[in-house]
Order: structure tokens, then C-alpha cells, then sequence
């Protein structure tokens, strides 16, 4: 196995997808999307929505099911073939009913690789994970991120990525079974307004401003979770340009 695929590898564990974010700071009307109860509320209108397949989420323990569940890609692009943003969202369409509720063994922690930031514990009544990860060629980035169905996609839209990609992930699951996650490869150079340094020590490559955003993120995805409407406010990104550490040969 590759350096690369190990670091991925352990980006995605603990972790389920893919929410919004908007590059643009031209003023533009907000727009709403439907992903199973959510409702994702994008500052600008110029996502394209893409549906993906969706067999629901499992679950088992003294009693077993599927609970019902929607995915879908959102894509900003700066032109009908350069996309500079994908945000995958998956939430429950259902919840468990009278089958009970949901316990989570869940460990959200940083390493070398990507920064987390979350909770621990055994038979918690929730589960919340935020992980942010360097920027890594794209190619690869979709290869070992990215789900089938999305690059199943990009191959028949013949959408071109940009050359680098950082990944921004989030996710909040509860006792009744109720979950969203959020998954944003988004061009290296955004990054939340500010100049203010988070206040750890960051993995070697994970951007301050990247952190930034998926804080704001992470509390966005947290509201929607305990909501009633579910509304999904995305915060804004710009793309001012900042120091960036690539890695754009993450074998070497």
C-alpha cells in the first residue's frame, strides 16, 4: 500500500461523507436543495445538483434495519468544464421508528496525516467527526475519496478538476438514528475570511484556513441535526490567495 492510500485510508475512518460551501464573493440570490430531511441553503445559485444512488444505512445490534437515506453531489464550476468545488451530502430521509435507538463507539483523532476534532467514547448517545486533510493531486484525491457513483460522474460529464484538491469532511449522528454528512473537495487556495491560526499544532500540509471553514462547517452540520427543518446553512469560503503546501506526489 502506498504512503498516499495509508494516509487517505486513515482520513476516512470514523468518518462518512460528504455539504456546501460557496467560493464566490460576488453578491448572488442563497438557493435550497433537498437531501433526504435536509434542506442545504447555498449563499450563491450556481451549484449543480447531481443525484447519486442511495441504498440506505444499516444498522444492527438487538435489532436491525435499514434506515432510508439520500445522496446527492453538488458542483461549482467556474466555466461548463472546470469545476473548482464538490460537496457530497448524505443524510437520513427516515428515522428508526420503533426500533429503538442508536448507541456510537466513535474516536474522532488527528495524526500525522489530517487534522480531527470530535468526540470519544463507548456506547455514546452521538457521534461527531470533523477532519480536514492536505491538498493532494486531484487524480488521486478522487481515487481513494471519492465514491464510485461521483466519479462514474465526472467521467461522463467530462468535468476537469483542478490540479490540486484539499478535503474537508464532517459528520453529527444521534440516538434516533438521525445523521448528516458532509464531504467537500474544494481547489487548495479557498479558505475561510480570516487570518486568525487555529490554536493547535496542524499536520504538515493541512491549511489554517481550511480548518477555519471546517469549524464553521461542523457547526452548521451539528445545527442541522438538531433541528426540526434540518436547514443546512452553508458558510461562505473565499478565495483570496494563501501559502500553500501541496503535495502533488503524495507517493514520494
Amino acid at each position: 500500500m502506498s504512503r498516499f492510500s495509508s494516509r487517505l485510508g486513515h482520513g476516512l475512518r470514523g468518518s462518512a461523507v460528504a455539504a456546501g460551501l460557496a467560493l464566490s464573493l460576488q453578491p448572488a440570490l442563497a438557493v435550497e436543495y433537498s437531501v433526504g430531511r435536509v434542506e442545504v441553503v447555498f449563499p450563491t445559485d450556481d451549484w449543480r445538483e447531481v443525484v447519486l444512488p442511495d441504498k440506505g444505512e444499516a444498522y444492527g445490534g438487538d435489532h436491525s434495519g435499514v434506515i432510508k437515506s439520500e445522496t446527492k453531489l453538488f458542483v461549482r464550476a467556474a466555466s461548463d468544464e472546470q469545476a473548482v468545488a464538490l460537496v457530497l451530502v448524505r443524510a437520513n430521509a427516515s428515522g428508526m421508528g420503533a426500533s429503538g435507538t442508536m448507541v456510537y463507539s466513535t474516536s474522532c483523532q488527528s495524526s500525522e496525516y489530517f487534522y480531527a476534532e470530535g468526540n470519544e467514547g463507548f456506547k455514546s448517545r452521538a457521534a461527531h467527526c470533523l477532519k480536514v486533510l492536505p491538498a493532494y493531486a486531484s487524480a488521486a484525491v478522487m481515487s481513494k475519496l471519492a465514491p464510485p457513483a461521483v466519479q462514474d460522474w465526472l467521467r461522463a460529464s467530462h468535468f476537469q478538476l483542478p490540479p490540486s484538491m484539499a478535503t474537508i469532511l464532517s459528520h453529527h449522528s444521534v440516538a434516533t438514528g438521525t445523521f448528516l454528512d458532509v464531504r467537500v473537495f474544494v481547489a487548495p487556495q479557498a479558505g475561510a475570511p480570516g487570518d486568525d491560526t487555529p490554536d493547535v499544532k496542524l499536520p504538515n500540509g493541512v491549511m489554517p484556513q481550511h480548518v477555519r471553514w471546517g469549524r464553521q462547517l461542523k457547526e452548521a452540520v451539528r445545527s442541522s441535526v438538531y433541528s426540526l427543518s434540518g436547514k443546512l446553512r452553508m458558510p461562505s469560503m473565499d478565495i483570496k490567495p494563501h501559502k500553500l503546501a501541496l503535495n502533488l506526489n503524495p507517493g514520494n
